[in-house]
């Protein structure tokens, strides 16, 4: 399960980041728990894939734990959650102007038999639409509240539901 949940870790980290504090006690890699550690890596956006310039988001802390909840007959994952403390610096590369934001929060993950991904999230997070993308603006959205979020199995991504708030960083910082 460890390598199933290693390559679920760039598709979600790449798409969406998001986590909450958690107990040390759910976190026993390797315990009954099923809890697993797993690290969102910083990224980088070049000028148009999201916002009007090039952005940096840079972690600064992480402390994420990850588990399989369900799988499909073959094994692969069908329901993932994902916890734990997140925080970014969101740089405007052009303008040098930085801001810090707080993605913790709590994330379920529910992959869809056409490889569509129902993103929910309660508490804080990150989803990252790029360019072209039809039903939501492209841009880097710090989700607040509970917020539903899908990347339908064609690639575009909207937010289904928000009881909360949603800040473009790229408009933050442009």
């Amino acid at each position: 399960m460890g390598k199933t949940l290693r390559r679920l870790v760039p598709i979600g980290a790449a798409m969406v980041a998001v986590n909450a504090i958690v107990p040390a006690a759910f976190a026993d890699e390797g315990g009954s728990s099923g809890w697993e550690q797993t690290f969102t890596p910083p990224f980088h956006l070049a000028a148009g894939e999201s916002c009007a310039f090039e952005l940096q988001a840079d972690v600064l802390y992480d402390h994420e734990i990850t588990r399989v909840v369900e799988t499909f007959p073959d094994g692969s994952p069908r329901v993932i959650d994902t916890q734990g403390s997140l925080g970014f610096r969101f740089t405007n590369v052009d303008s040098g102007e930085s801001i810090r934001r707080d993605t913790s929060g709590t994330l379920r993950a529910t992959i869809g038999e056409d490889g569509g991904i129902d993103f929910r999230f309660q508490g804080n997070g990150l989803a990252v639409i790029r360019v072209p993308n039809a039903l939501t603006a492209p841009g880097v959205y710090v989700v607040s509240g509970n917020v539903d979020y899908l990347r339908h199995a064609d690639g575009q991504r909207e937010f289904a539901e928000v009881d909360g708030t949603l800040e473009n960083v790229c408009q933050t910082l442009d």
